[in-house]
């Protein structure tokens, strides 16, 4: 057996040029790949908000150009009135195309800014207010509704202040730290300690995670931009910023820490 294995050839040596070819092909590759895939994106977002912008009002545009005004206007742009019912924006010219999208997104923001000063006064929130009291006494409509309304209410101009503050908690065991959003802070009902709702979001996706209920003196608050905190999800740590601390406020004080630097101080009111 031994003389057998002794005859066999031997595998050719790999060739050091063709690896390094490879390495640096597939190097130059992922580089590209890692500048092109942000704006392909950014496009394809841009995109989808701008269609629907467009969409949300375009129903108007549509409705005055079947309108004797709008049948004149169709007439001198030489799209027949069926051709528009059939492929709606696509019967018109290019640059009509364009003119009348772009149109219909400053509608949009013009109709939105128009029930927002509506609901700004007292006879508008009085209407807002019956129609919440109609969806209240739907069975499963006034789930959905409750649970967008308060998470949507979370990122409008009347949010409460403590919310996306950022912190570490200690997850998924005592001796590692997550990223996490304080949400909300209140007293145990029993004991009267306090505690608070933290946000743990996914990686590389942000928009899921968990939420979990810990104790305040387990959570290590950063004073991160949430944009940072994002960043820093998202990239899986890549984009951490500066400040990092594993220790808690009480651990701080003892220790006789400061609880930031000077540049990472909340400002005071």
């Amino acid at each position: 057996m031994r003389s057998i294995e002794s005859n066999r050839p031997s595998a050719p040596p790999r060739s050091r040029v063709l690896g390094t070819l490879r390495a640096l092909i597939r190097t130059r590759i992922t580089a590209g790949l890692l500048t092109v895939l942000p704006i392909v994106v950014t496009i394809w977002l841009v995109r989808v908000i701008f269609g629907w912008l467009r969409d949300a009002s375009i129903w108007v545009v549509n409705y005055f150009l079947l309108s004797s005004w709008g049948r004149e206007l169709l007439a001198e742009w030489g799209v027949p009135e069926q051709a528009l019912l059939e492929r709606g924006l696509a019967a018109l010219p290019l640059r009509l195309q364009w003119g009348v999208s772009i149109f219909s997104v400053l509608l949009t923001f013009f109709l939105l800014y128009l029930i927002g000063l509506f609901g700004a006064n007292v006879i508008g929130r009085r209407m807002i207010y019956w129609l919440e009291q109609i969806v209240e006494r739907l069975p499963f409509v006034k789930t959905i509704y409750r649970t967008l309304k308060q998470v949507l209410g979370l990122f409008g101009p009347e949010k409460k202040p403590g919310f996306q503050r950022v912190a570490l908690v200690p997850f998924p065991n005592e001796l590692t730290r997550s990223i996490a959003f304080i949400t909300n802070t209140f007293r145990d009902s029993l004991s009267g300690e306090e505690l608070c709702t933290c946000f743990i979001a996914s990686t590389p996706n942000p928009t899921t995670g968990f939420v979990f209920v810990v104790r305040r003196k387990d959570v290590i608050e950063v004073d991160w931009p949430v944009e940072d905190a994002v960043k820093a999800v998202m990239s899986g740590g890549i984009l951490t910023p500066p400040y990092v601390t594993m220790l808690t406020e009480s651990a701080r004080l003892a220790a006789g820490l400061a609880a930031a630097p000077a540049s990472q101080q909340r400002p005071t009111a």
